[in-house]
């Protein structure tokens, strides 16, 4: 790569391009039940359900994730990097304003968080630096 707007680029693409599976799949778990296969159907649905799901968490801003790569690229310095990871672990108020009981986003947080803290020293860095974003 030779910008930080490449490496987000196919961050990004790798989760938004498994994504176009998803409506296919729901599509097909729809059309499997309008025709009386309903375990074909649930069996789809379900598999559209875990693709959607896996592609949420791979953009989860943690250190090796997707979601960490293009955070890591937008936000270079330590301390934007850690507003902007605080930041969207606030937005776990969307859970709870969505119903999610407090117990259950506060876990989800504190996973977020070991993982950001356990993965952050690891890495692959590059062997020369790379161009920033323009904006």
């Amino acid at each position: 790569y030779d910008s930080r707007f490449e490496v987000a680029f196919v961050a990004l693409m790798g989760a938004g391009f498994s994504a176009f599976l998803v409506p296919v799949v729901i599509a097909a778990s729809t059309f499997a039940g309008a025709e009386g296969h309903r375990l074909a159907a649930a069996l789809l649905a379900t598999l559209a359900g875990f693709a959607a799901l896996f592609n949420i968490a791979n953009l989860v801003p943690v250190w090796k994730f997707d979601g960490g790569q293009v955070l890591r690229q937008i936000c270079p310095g330590p301390v934007g990097l850690a507003l902007a990871s605080f930041f969207l672990l606030s937005a776990l108020a969307v859970g709870w304003q969505a119903g999610f009981s407090s117990n259950f986003l506060l876990a989800t947080g504190a996973v977020f968080s070991i993982l950001s803290l356990l993965t952050m020293s690891s890495g692959v860095k590059p062997r020369y630096e790379l161009k920033p974003i323009r904006t």
